[in-house]
């Protein structure tokens, strides 16, 4: 999203997939990624960093692609997280749908098995909260606003 309008250009014949959620569940859920992946490298992980950076780089990369979006629409699939948890078979077949290619049986079926297996297998994980990486969900919000009121 940071780069979005070089990446277009780029690839001029690129299409986008965007899935939405609550920025607020997102943020320290990326936050908590970043501190997992840094932890190896630092005895002295600044968790309000991360989480500041993560708020500074969502708010960004969000705005230049709401910007870009503005006069791109045609080339945007939106996918609503609690839309793909429901029904994950028919929210692909509108991508595949949308960009013009079939699903097949052989490829529902494949997939309905890995839907099925890996919920079975998904372990619950505790993610910390925002306030462990200093997010404050109600100042965080209106840097969202715009699309929040668009897509969640």
């Amino acid at each position: 999203m940071l780069g979005i309008e070089a990446l277009a250009t780029e690839f001029p014949d690129a299409k986008f997939v965007m899935t939405h959620r609550d920025v607020t569940e997102v943020l320290p859920s990326v936050a908590d990624l970043y501190s997992e992946l840094t932890k190896v490298f630092t005895d002295d992980l600044d968790l309000h960093y991360l989480g500041s950076l993560n708020v500074d780089q969502w708010s960004t990369g969000i705005a230049r692609t709401l910007k870009f979006r503005a006069d791109n629409e045609d080339r945007f699939f939106d996918i609503d997280f609690r839309a793909m948890q429901a029904d994950p078979i028919g929210v692909v077949t509108s991508l595949y749908d949308w960009l013009g290619q079939e699903v097949s049986p052989e490829f529902e079926g494949r997939m309905t098995q890995w839907w099925k297996r890996s919920a079975e297998n998904r372990e619950i994980l505790e993610r910390p909260g925002p306030e462990v990486f200093g997010i404050d969900a109600k100042a965080v919000r209106p840097l969202f606003a715009e699309y929040s009121a668009r897509f969640t």
